[in-house]
């Protein structure tokens, strides 16, 4: 079915069920110019928005619309996630070309609806609108947290650790594969970290509440560029070591398969929304323990120094100035979905 045979109001009508996860503090949601909801009065709010625009973030084709959609709300919940916040109501503006079938806006909501539920997030409400040629999502998501409790970039500190929440290139590695058109096999595992990521809010949360960490950024750009922007903005070096980056069997099964670049994939690409921060170095060992309790990941992979830049420590031993220059959509560095 085309979305002219239903028009702009069917559709809204068409996929409104189900938006509607919790019910308190929401006055009014799908319907009206607006959606109105009431704010916790002892918390801040926090708000984030992201846009994924066909042929620069992902190819339709090489994605299902159900993996899009979670995709599309995920990366913004990733966001409320760094700051130590907790996802709660957002809207949805979407721009269809014309070729789209109304099923594929089923799936592509259904998605959206799936990830919304198991992160108790609201959808109330959005803008559709039509679009020449590319499909064109955009995100807007609010959350909350305690003011004293939420990290930001510029808190880390010369002595703390660096630390992640999770594997990082297993998404470069899926989009490589993507890419280059190589045969699935046995690389599901990949293609499944690049289509559909896992935000670390229950992570941020016990990180942001213990009040042991300085800040926080989750890994979209690359590992060296999410540092490197904690490093500009505390005015701050780091050290990070190879050996200790952390990447699952399959990763390195890939990258040693096709002899490709493991710096490359698994510090520069980006996409896995894993949360990186820093730590003072005495709560590394209770942080760890905090989050494991909670089946949550923790890995130190490196120290925040004096001075400017980042430095990479080798598997030889030997330290090097590390390119923190990730996916920056103006260079045009990196093509394809992603």
């Amino acid at each position: 079915m085309k979305l002219r045979e239903i028009g702009e109001f069917g559709f809204i009508d068409r996929i409104k069920g189900g938006c509607f996860i919790r019910e308190k503090n929401v006055i009014k949601a799908i319907g009206d110019d607006c959606c109105v909801f009431r704010t916790t009065s002892d918390l801040v709010t926090i708000l984030t928005t992201d846009m994924l625009v066909e042929d620069v973030h992902f190819l339709r084709g090489a994605i299902a619309p159900l993996k899009l959609g979670r995709k599309s709300l995920a990366v913004n919940i990733s966001d409320i996630a760094a700051m130590g916040g907790i996802p709660r109501e957002a809207v949805i503006s979407i721009a269809i070309p014309p070729d789209l079938d109304v099923e594929y806006l089923d799936a592509l909501y259904d998605g959206m609806k799936e990830i919304a539920g198991e992160f108790e997030v609201n959808l109330l409400g959005g803008d559709t609108t039509s679009a020449p040629k590319h499909l064109v999502i955009n995100v807007a998501l609010v959350g909350e947290g305690k003011e004293e409790e939420l990290l930001y970039r510029s808190g880390a500190r010369a002595g703390d650790i660096i630390f992640l929440t999770g594997y990082v290139g297993s998404s470069a590695a899926g989009l490589d594969i993507l890419l280059k058109k190589r045969e699935v096999d046995c690389w599901t595992e990949l293609l499944e970290a690049h289509f559909n990521p896992v935000p670390h809010v229950r992570a941020g949360r016990i990180i942001s509440s213990s009040g042991m960490a300085n800040s926080m950024i989750d890994v979209s750009d690359g590992v060296a560029s999410d540092l490197g922007h904690i490093c500009i903005e505390s005015g701050v070096g780091a050290v990070l070591e190879e050996s200790k980056i952390p990447v699952t069997k399959t990763f390195e099964k890939y990258v040693a398969r096709f002899g490709l670049d493991f710096e490359y994939l698994s510090l520069h690409v980006g996409e896995d929304y894993v949360l990186l921060g820093t730590a003072r170095e005495s709560a590394a060992d209770t942080l760890g323990r905090a989050l494991a309790k909670e089946g949550c990941h923790f890995f130190v992979i490196g120290r925040i120094v004096e001075g400017q830049g980042i430095k990479l420590v080798g598997r030889d031993g030997k330290a090097r100035a590390m390119d923190t220059r990730g996916f920056d959509h103006f260079r045009k560095e990196r093509d394809g979905e992603g």
